[in-house]
């Protein structure tokens, strides 16, 4: 068991005056790990992301290089979409999101062009394949520096589209704009497309106010958002925001929840870190943190487990860490280390019916099954 628990799950509480967290409500706790296995069911080159195609049982596999590729026969096909010669290669730079509208005639991406900018793109879904000659530009965010872009996507029930991006990068934010609701860096973005229109999308009800900040905002004090994931059960927005130097935090908050801070810079997980302290309600606690010296380094976020092949991890809130390769349940009170590992797990991935799938960097793609 890493780390310790900061709010008790499967409770219901307010922060101010906002329904902030309903997580694991009647699922039982895991008294001892389940017996799991992963099983390698092909590789690819830097994989981010696994995520079902529309209207099919093909699971395609994002790279950071710029590829989506489909999984057939253990190996990966030929790409359905390529955007390899316009993106940018740093560390944490490249094709780092992507999700479907809810029609699936949409692939929406998120990728950090040649200058390092930030370009989140819609292009037509069809055949199987994205056309990118029709590519439309949604949003473009400057980047001031190459690393803490964020970098995920995910598409709610209402069709709206969910922004993660990080501070900005370099360390410590040094331009405070995690806090600054003029600026979109450190933020969760949420908006209503319309690629096939002007404007290419729309702002829903619950973000920032414009007399305040910019429309796009739905929260924001976030470090960098790596990996950030909903559960359509409980309308749980999960994040694995990486910390700065001691401590890994996971926020569990209701997709309900008005502007939401999640306290980056002013606070590092749960702990103080540089400006004013909070007074309490002002911001989101984490529901679980672990510190470096328990020998991680950078939390990798992941999904609530909803398929039916592990009965034991059901309602179980799956992450890990990149450094130790150590993979997490969190689940009613509890958080274990499951019997799993491996090397630099950069994301996890969920097909359409709910199994959870882990990626490494490295390039292997593993399913998550019963020992």
């Amino acid at each position: 068991m890493i780390g310790r628990l900061v709010a008790a799950a499967g409770a219901t509480f307010a922060l101010g005056g906002v329904i902030a967290l309903s997580i694991a409500a009647n699922v039982p706790a895991v008294a001892q790990p389940p017996a799991i296995k992963l099983t390698k069911v092909a590789t690819g080159e830097k994989p981010v992301l696994v995520l079902p195609a529309p209207k099919s049982n093909v699971i395609l596999v994002v790279e950071q290089t710029g590829r989506i590729r489909p999984i057939a026969d253990g190996k990966l096909g030929a790409p359905v979409f390529d955007v390899s010669s316009n993106v940018s290669s740093g560390n944490e730079q490249g094709l780092l999101g992507a999700a479907f509208s809810p029609d699936g005639t949409w692939l929406y991406t998120n990728h950090t062009d040649p200058k390092g900018n930030t370009q989140i793109t819609a292009t037509p879904w069809t055949g199987g394949r994205a056309d990118t000659a029709r590519t439309v530009t949604l949003l473009s965010v400057e980047q001031p520096y190459a690393n803490h872009n964020g970098g995920g996507l995910v598409v709610d029930s209402t069709g709206a589209l969910w922004i993660g991006l990080g501070d900005g990068g370099s360390a410590g934010d040094p331009g405070n704009r995690a806090q600054n609701l003029k600026s979109l860096l450190g933020k969760m973005l949420r908006i209503v497309p319309t690629p096939d229109k002007t404007p290419r999308y729309k702002i829903p009800d619950g973000n920032v106010p414009k007399s305040i900040g910019r429309p796009e905002i739905w929260g924001y004090g976030l470090r960098n958002p790596w990996r950030f994931s909903i559960d359509a059960t409980t309308k749980t927005l999960w994040i694995g925001d990486v910390g700065q130097n001691k401590v890994e935090e996971i926020d569990a908050v209701s997709v309900t929840a008005s502007r939401p801070n999640f306290g980056w810079r002013r606070r590092e997980g749960d702990q103080p870190y540089s400006g004013k302290a909070f007074r309490k309600g002002e911001v989101i606690e984490p529901v679980y943190t672990y510190s470096h010296s328990e020998g991680g380094c950078s939390v990798t976020g992941g999904f609530v487990y909803r398929g039916s092949a592990i009965a034991a991890l059901q309602g179980s809130y799956l992450f890990a860490d990149y450094c130790s390769g150590k993979i997490h349940s969190f689940v009613a009170n509890k958080a274990s280390t499951l019997t799993i590992s491996t090397e630099q797990i950069s994301s996890f991935g969920v097909d359409a019916d709910g199994e959870v799938y882990v990626l490494s960097l490295d390039g292997p793609i593993y399913r998550i099954g019963q020992g």
